[in-house]
């Protein structure tokens, strides 16, 4: 089953690279974080710890508004071409497909994170300055876009198997997300965002308080939680059948 679940991992992953979605990926991940609001933009060195949450924030806004169109991607192919028959044809279950689909369009979506982190620890060269830290970009990145990138493709993913419709998955989500935003503090412990109320420390390099360190942990449990149980939906409702009569 693992063997199954990689390959199939393996082949999204190099199909989405392939695609044009790549190219959108590129300049909203890597290219306009730096040239929109960044140290550089900014003409000054930001201090390591809000440089690092920042830019895992923008990545994080960025990829509501993009990841429901790289969802769309993950089955586009399989609507237009023979794929679904030549797969179903081999001892593949439904289920182990829709596992490796959503992974590897997880995995492509990481690696522009990813990418969009190593940019930004080099924008202190800019000013003749050495790059930042990798620990403290490793940290955001592990504590802010691993979850939340999670949770933006469960939910994109969700809409996109159970209903198939692209204006649903596309707007629906934006949405959700939007209206989980900085709004009263319970409802913002749904939020895929961190709220900024509780990270306003950073920008002046002063730790974390005690409050705010609750808050994000119970955040990034609730979204993950809450991405898991979407993520497992999907997967049981997800139907070669009606995959085959898409096309």
């Amino acid at each position: 089953m693992f063997k199954t679940i990689f390959a199939v991992v393996k082949h999204e992953f190099k199909s989405l690279l392939k695609n044009w979605i790549t190219i959108i990926a590129v300049i909203s991940f890597i290219i306009a974080p730096i040239l929109v609001y960044s140290p550089i933009t900014d003409g000054r060195v930001w201090n390591k710890v809000y440089a690092a949450y920042y830019c895992n924030n923008g990545l994080v806004s960025i990829a509501i508004m993009i990841m429901s169109f790289i969802t769309i991607s993950i089955y586009y192919k399989d609507e237009v071409t023979e794929m679904p028959i030549l797969i179903f044809s081999q001892p593949i279950k439904g289920k182990t497909y829709a596992i490796g689909k959503f992974l590897g369009g997880y995995v492509y979506c990481l690696l522009f994170a990813l990418l969009g982190n190593i940019a930004w620890m080099f924008s202190p060269i800019y000013f003749k300055e050495i790059p930042y830290p990798l620990l403290s970009f490793f940290k955001y990145f592990m504590i802010y876009s691993i979850p939340s990138f999670f949770a933006i493709l469960s939910l994109n993913y969700f809409f996109q198997v159970l209903f198939n419709l692209k204006p649903l998955t596309i707007f629906l989500p934006m949405f959700i997300f939007m209206f989980t935003s900085g709004p009263p503090i319970p409802i913002s412990y749904f939020g895929i965002m961190i709220d900024s109320r509780y990270t306003t420390n950073l920008y002046s390099g002063m730790p974390l308080p005690a409050e705010a360190i609750k808050y994000i942990m119970i955040n990034r449990t609730i979204i993950v939680a809450l991405a898991v149980l979407l993520l497992i939906i999907s997967i049981l409702k997800f139907s070669p059948k009606k995959l085959m009569d898409r096309r």
